[in-house]
C-alpha cells in the first residue's frame, strides 16, 4: 500500500477555497505530514461550511462524489462526502463531530500549517478525535508530538 497521489485533494482544496471556504487536512494524511506515519489510506478533509455550498463546490469542481452520512454509529458529523479517486477516496467530512457517551464533541476546522500545499488540521483537534474513536496509538503519538515536536516538511499558519 502506498499514500495516495495528492493531485485530486490538492484540487478539491483549490475548488472549495474558490467559494470561501477552509478545508483542513487530518487523519492519516496529517500523520504523515507530520512525520509520524508513512502511508495514508485516503485522505480526510474536514470543513465547517454549509453542507450545500460544500456539494456545490463539489459538483462545480467537476468532481465524482456520493454522500456517505451514516453507517458509523461514532460519527456525529453533519455530512460525509466521499470523493472517488479512482485507486482511493477523499473522505470530506462536513461539521466533524464524534459521539461521547451521550454527548457530541465538535471537532472544528483548523488549519494550523501546511504540507505540501495542503492545508493541516489542528493535531489537538485530531489527538481528541482519535481518542473518541479509541485509536490509542495514533492518540499518544499525536500527544507525543505535541509535547515534543520532531523536525518536519511542515510549515505553521
Amino acid at each position: 500500500m502506498r499514500t495516495p497521489p495528492i493531485d485530486l485533494v490538492k484540487r478539491v482544496v483549490w475548488s472549495l477555497r474558490a467559494q470561501g471556504m477552509e478545508p483542513a487536512l487530518g487523519g492519516s494524511g496529517l500523520l504523515v505530514a507530520l512525520g509520524l506515519a508513512e502511508i495514508a489510506h485516503d485522505w480526510d478533509l474536514t470543513v465547517d461550511s454549509p453542507d450545500e455550498a460544500v456539494r456545490d463546490a463539489l459538483a462545480e469542481g467537476g468532481f465524482r462524489f456520493s454522500d456517505g452520512t451514516g453507517g458509523d454509529p461514532l460519527y456525529a458529523t453533519r455530512r460525509r462526502f466521499v470523493i472517488d479517486g479512482g485507486d482511493h477516496s477523499i473522505d470530506l467530512l462536513v461539521g466533524f463531530a464524534l459521539w461521547s457517551a451521550d454527548q457530541v464533541v465538535p471537532l472544528p476546522s483548523q488549519v494550523t500549517g501546511s504540507w505540501r500545499g495542503l492545508p493541516l488540521a489542528d493535531p489537538v483537534v485530531w489527538e481528541q478525535a482519535y481518542v473518541l474513536l479509541g485509536r490509542q496509538g495514533k492518540a499518544a503519538m499525536l500527544r507525543q508530538w505535541l509535547t515534543g515536536e520532531p523536525e518536519t516538511g511542515m510549515t505553521r499558519a
